[in-house]
């Protein structure tokens, strides 16, 4: 049997008319993996965490499994969903959309922050998306791919077509999906097809429609949202989160490239002998700005990284073996200013642990790198912390998956136990323990 559940899981034609509930408790044993790849049950998986358990027909649940498959991008893997069923209801063009327990800096769509536009490019339509302060990207209507752009004010606005005026909504017929799909939008229509732009705190996806297709589909019930709102069976997604050494592309698509620092060699601050700090303060890139509801930080231009002066930074409140010349300045956040070691390249944060006036340096990471995987990490997971899927657990458990990476990738730092772990939960609070609106 579970040698047939592996050729099921590889082939979506067979897949669309298997017992789900024994595919989901043969992914759940862990029995097929090796054979089959990732693809078939990553889908699988995928789809029941978006869309729900309910027990819907083949051609629905095609499109979920074709929805799942673009957005998790195994678009081949869509294809051959798509040619087994040529009735789905709906199909979907692309998704940008953060699938359960994929913790990725975007698509991260979060409360009032973000704002969606249709806007015109040298004749190319786009949608423009505005995250939060850090400002627009842009996403090609058609592919859905990342368009990268300079521009000066705003785009011009697209117009929609009287095709896609007049087309139903979506709405009208009756589907099961989330509640996003109430809301989506026809944007464009074209030989008895219709696009609509579909909005959520976890992404954006265009779909597509077909009158034939839907010409005998029921109507006048609408969209069933319950089968996303209910609770799900225990067999989760995969974990994915980035992997390897932090890059400048990662670091310049986190924090936005406008707010990343690099120092050429010659402006490097004076005095910084460790190797390591000059590398990614030249090649990788420090950000400049960080934002996580109370807690704020922002780095000082270059030619304020200096070493405080014995006033500024007083020997009664560092640790033995530490000097102020042994540091220099490099940044500030509400709770303390920043120094990194211009001999170790450790982090350090002059704070006010010990009370408003008692102040102490505290060694806030082993080094820069270390930091700043620890300010992206807060943004990509703050998406799942803030719109949990219901197979992720809720707020407190992704916050111990995030937890737990940051102690694989530093043993040790978040320990409540230590001022540093302290003042690190006082930065991380805005995901842990806040909602999106700060409360």
């Amino acid at each position: 049997m579970n040698e047939e559940l592996d050729d099921v899981l590889a082939d979506p034609a067979r897949l669309l008319t298997a017992d789900r509930a024994a595919v989901r408790g043969h992914i759940a044993a862990e029995d097929g993996a090796g054979d089959v790849g990732r693809e078939g049950p990553e889908v699988f998986l995928q789809a029941e965490a978006i869309f729900g358990s309910d027990d819907v027909t083949r051609a629905e649940f095609a499109s979920w499994l074709h929805f799942a498959a673009k957005a998790t991008g195994h678009e081949e893997y869509a294809e051959r969903i798509a040619k087994a069923e040529p009735g789905m209801p709906w199909r979907t063009v692309w998704a940008w959309w953060r699938p359960a327990n994929w913790f990725i800096a975007h698509p991260s769509l979060n409360g009032d922050y973000y704002q969606v536009h249709r806007r015109l490019h040298e004749d190319r339509l786009l949608i423009e998306v505005a995250t939060d302060w850090r400002g627009c990207l842009w996403l090609d209507a058609e592919t859905g791919g990342r368009v990268r752009l300079q521009v000066e004010g705003t785009l011009p606005v697209a117009p929609s077509a009287r095709e896609a005026l007049d087309a139903p909504d979506l709405n009208d017929w009756n589907l099961t999906a989330p509640v996003s799909w109430e809301g989506a939008a026809a944007f464009a229509a074209e030989g008895g097809r219709t696009r609509y732009l579909v909005q959520s705190a976890s992404g954006l996806a265009v779909i597509e429609t077909d009158a034939e297709v839907l010409r005998d589909w029921p109507r006048g019930e609408g969209i069933d949202c319950g089968s996303a709102d209910e609770a799900l069976p225990e067999t989760e997604p995969e974990v994915r989160r980035p992997k390897g050494p932090l890059t400048a592309d990662r670091v310049d698509d986190a924090f936005g490239e406008r707010y990343v620092l690099r120092i050429p060699e010659s402006d490097l601050p004076e005095g910084l002998e460790h190797p390591g700090s000059r590398r990614f303060l030249r090649d990788i890139g420090l950000p400049t700005m960080w934002l996580c509801h109370g807690a704020e930080y922002e780095a000082r231009r270059p030619e304020a990284m200096r070493p405080p002066t014995d006033d500024e930074l007083p020997g009664d409140g560092l640790p033995e073996g530490v000097t102020a010349s042994d540091l220099i300045t490099f940044g500030t956040v509400d709770y303390g200013d920043l120094y990194l070691h211009r001999h170790d390249g450790s982090v350090h944060i002059w704070s006010r642990l010990d009370g408003l006036t008692d102040k102490t340096l505290v060694r806030l990471a082993p080094d820069l790198d270390v930091f700043t995987r620890v300010l992206e990490a807060v943004y990509r997971y703050s998406n799942a912390c803030w719109h949990p899927y219901l197979v992720e657990g809720g707020q407190d458990a992704v916050a111990e998956v995030f937890k737990d990476e940051i102690d694989e990738l530093s043993p040790g730092l978040f320990d409540p136990e230590t001022p540093c772990g302290e003042v690190w939960s006082w930065l991380y609070a805005g995901i842990t323990e806040l909602g999106v609106d700060g409360f």
